[in-house]
C-alpha cells in the first residue's frame, strides 16, 4: 500500500508549484483540481446533474461553461455545496481508482478542498502550503488575466475553512517568496521516505 500525502492551501498559495517541484523529483501527483474539471465533461452522470442544477448553458459544445460554473459557484455558498456534493465523491472514487493502478512508495494528492471534501481522512501525511493574502491574490491576477480582484477574493472566501487550528497538517510550508522553496520541499519529501 502506498504512502499518501496531500498537498493543500488556498488560492495562489503555490501548492501547484510544490506539486510540480515533487513531480519534477519523480513522484507521481495526482491533480484534483484538472482531474474534477475533466470528469465534469466526460462523466455522464456529473454532466446531467449539472445541467439539471444549471440548465444547459452549464456547457457549450460538450465543454464546461467555466466562467458560468466559477461565476455562480463562488456568488452563491448554497449552489456551490450542491455542486460539491455532485462532484467531490466522483472524484474521490476516480482518486482511488488512480491509487490502486499507481504502486509507488509514495503518492501525492494536490487538492484545495482536503478538508472541506473529506478527503483527508484517507491521507496519510498532509502539507499545508501557506502564504500572505496580498501576495496570494497578486500571483492569482498575474497568473489568470482574465480574473479580476473581486472574483479572487470571492474564491478566497469560498475556499475559507472555519476552525484553521483544526487542521493539524503534518507540515506547513511557507511560500511567501522570501526563502527557497526547492529546499524546504527536499527536505520535507526526505523525512517522508523515512515513514515509508
Amino acid at each position: 500500500m502506498s504512502f499518501l500525502v496531500g498537498i493543500t492551501g488556498d488560492i495562489g498559495s503555490g501548492k501547484t508549484t510544490v506539486s510540480n517541484i515533487l513531480s519534477h523529483l519523480g513522484y507521481k501527483v495526482y491533480n484534483s483540481d484538472e482531474r474534477a474539471k475533466y470528469l465534469m465533461e466526460t462523466d455522464s452522470n456529473i454532466v446531467k446533474e449539472i445541467t439539471d442544477l444549471l440548465g444547459e448553458s452549464a456547457y457549450k459544445k460538450g465543454s464546461l461553461n467555466k466562467k458560468l460554473i466559477s461565476q455562480s459557484i463562488y456568488n452563491d455558498h448554497s449552489l456551490r455545496e450542491k455542486i460539491n456534493a455532485i462532484v467531490h465523491p466522483v472524484t474521490i472514487n476516480d482518486f482511488n481508482q488512480w491509487v490502486t493502478e499507481n504502486k509507488d512508495p509514495i503518492l501525492i494528492k494536490e487538492s484545495a478542498l482536503i478538508y472541506q471534501s473529506g478527503s483527508y481522512k484517507q491521507l496519510n501525511s498532509i502539507i499545508l502550503v501557506e502564504a500572505r493574502k496580498d501576495i496570494r491574490i497578486k500571483r492569482v491576477l498575474e497568473r489568470d488575466k482574465h480574473r479580476k480582484k473581486e472574483e479572487v477574493l470571492q474564491i478566497i472566501n469560498s475556499q475559507k475553512l472555519k476552525n484553521k487550528e483544526d487542521l493539524n497538517p503534518d507540515y506547513i510550508l511557507e511560500n511567501n517568496g522570501e526563502n527557497l522553496l526547492l529546499p524546504k520541499v527536499i527536505h520535507i519529501i526526505e523525512e517522508l521516505n523515512l515513514k515509508v
